[in-house]
């Protein structure tokens, strides 16, 4: 059988990390996820952008947000909350580990962005809800 090599990210990953990839598949399941993950995963987003983060964090957080956004799962995605279950653990895991490098700034701005996303996203939904209706 065959090993498969664990991912360790490095200064590189950290650099040249797709923000728009990790968004657009936030923004994608965000509503099956739920606002908790949700400003969760804002917040290591957020860590992984700030300075004071440390290097080493941020390689940490990167691995995760990587992992979340890979379409190659444990459980793939498409199974619906079953297979978020790998992504949930990961994020949860990496966030205790650098959770003290969470600054008030970080965890308001993570909220803020979590409750616009969420609101955008029921309006969106109710908006379809109406046109079907017609």
């Amino acid at each position: 059988m065959k090993r498969v090599k664990p991912f360790v990210a490095d200064e590189h990953d950290v650099k040249n990390f797709n923000d728009q990839g990790f968004l657009r598949k936030l923004a994608r399941y965000a509503l099956r996820l739920g606002r908790p993950v949700v400003e969760q995963l804002y917040a290591l987003y957020y860590m992984l952008r700030s300075d004071a983060t440390p290097m080493r964090s941020k390689m940490v957080i990167v691995g995760a947000l990587l992992y979340f956004v890979s379409p190659i799962d444990l459980i793939p995605d498409i199974l619906g909350p079953l297979g978020f279950s790998d992504d949930l653990a990961v994020v949860a895991m990496v966030f205790k580990q650098v959770k003290a490098h969470l600054t008030d700034d970080i965890r308001s701005k993570a909220a803020t962005a979590t409750a616009q996303l969420m609101q955008r996203l029921r309006l969106f939904r109710n908006t379809q809800l109406l046109i079907c209706k017609d």
